[in-house]
């Protein structure tokens, strides 16, 4: 990512979201904790604050928003936070997913809603890079040079203690945004927004990092659970002045095993796992008839072979099918649509009935009406 912030301004940008949506979906529709907390001066208000029990079924839930409490608690200059919109709001959900496919990292999207003359947040920074959004209203932002200890921050055992003030100086922007205007932060740089005279409704738009830590920790992994590794360690190697081994059952061979396609199958789990589905199932699966078909539209489908099978990815899983059909798939997903499937090679008849059924019952294919 790059690393310094930047602002831009763009009225459009204003009717990225539509703030009455928001809050008709938190008050009306029954939304539970995680997928939303309240905020004061840096703290969160406790969950039996702004919750009520129901029960549904033979279940007693805790975590139940109380509308009324919500809105009392915003009323009184408290920020209230919607979590995870990418897997609760449609039009999110696909702004989300076409980032990821662009930016190769995971993306989650949350909105800050907050009355005039109120501060949610106290000064801190994120593990990820931030897109700010600012949908009405307006808010000053302020944001320092990172720290040492603040610079391409990892979350990890170990707490990273938040900045203090005194160990900043001056900030770097200290800007107050309006409608339409967007804020890029990276990782780290300390940050601290406040409303004054107007309310402030603005989306944070998360870019979740996937690290070399990560990777490499991951390919550890695989060695192991594939039996490698498990060499002892030279005799001698406490004397000064001997080298570490770089045989191929150590430290370089787990390098060289990370290849290009491994690191991208990687990536692509790492990324995909965190957003969300980009093609339903059917409710019920449609028959193969003699009608022409179309892929359904979407915004990922990638082929791959994963140890002699043809995998074909569908963001939130895996297709898993035999070797034999990866030239058919390949020539599928390159063909114009609709697509006429007697001309596309690498199946016999019966074998082609057999995937295209699948496709179909994946909803990757749909007959043209």
């Amino acid at each position: 990512m790059f690393r310094r912030p930047l602002v831009s301004r763009v009225p459009t940008l204003a009717r990225f979201g539509d703030v009455e949506v928001l809050w008709d979906d938190l008050l009306r529709r029954g939304t539970r904790r995680p997928a939303f907390r309240v905020v004061r001066a840096g703290t969160t208000v406790a969950g039996r604050d702004v919750t009520r029990r129901a029960g549904i079924g033979n279940r007693d839930l805790d975590d139940l928003v109380s509308a009324n409490q919500v809105v009392d608690r915003y009323r009184r200059g408290d920020t209230v936070v919607l979590q995870g919109l990418h897997h609760t709001n449609p039009h999110l959900a696909r702004l989300a997913n076409n980032l990821a496919l662009d930016l190769d990292h995971p993306v989650q999207v949350n909105a800050y809603l907050s009355p005039s003359n109120a501060r949610g947040l106290d000064l801190h920074f994120d593990f990820h890079d931030v897109f700010v959004v600012q949908l009405g209203g307006s808010k000053r932002w302020r944001v320092w040079t990172p720290l040492e200890r603040t610079t391409n921050p990892v979350k990890g055992p170990h707490a990273i203690a938040a900045p203090r003030p005194e160990e900043l100086g001056d900030p770097l922007l200290d800007i107050t945004m309006g409608a339409g205007d967007c804020l890029y932060l990276p990782r780290g740089f300390p940050h601290a927004a406040e409303t004054v005279d107007r309310h402030s409704d603005h989306l944070t738009i998360g870019l979740v990092a996937v690290t070399w830590q990560r990777v490499f920790r991951k390919a550890i992994d695989a060695e192991v659970a594939a039996g490698r590794l498990t060499g002892a360690l030279p005799v001698g190697l406490l004397e000064p002045g001997v080298a570490v081994p770089t045989e191929a059952g150590g430290v370089e061979g787990v390098r060289q095993r990370v290849t290009a396609e491994t690191l991208r199958h990687w990536m692509a789990r790492e990324i995909w796992r965190r957003q969300p589905a980009t093609r339903l199932r059917p409710r019920v699966a449609p028959a193969l008839e003699s009608r022409p078909l179309v892929i359904t539209p979407g915004p990922l489908l990638w082929l791959t072979m994963i140890d002699d099978r043809a995998v074909l990815g569908l963001g939130d899983r895996l297709l898993d099918m035999p070797v034999e059909a990866h030239v058919f798939l390949s020539a599928l997903l390159d063909a114009e649509c609709p697509v006429d499937i007697v001309s596309l090679k690498g199946l016999d008849e019966e074998s082609r009935a057999v995937v295209l059924r699948r496709l179909l019952a994946e909803g990757v294919l749909a007959h043209v009406d």
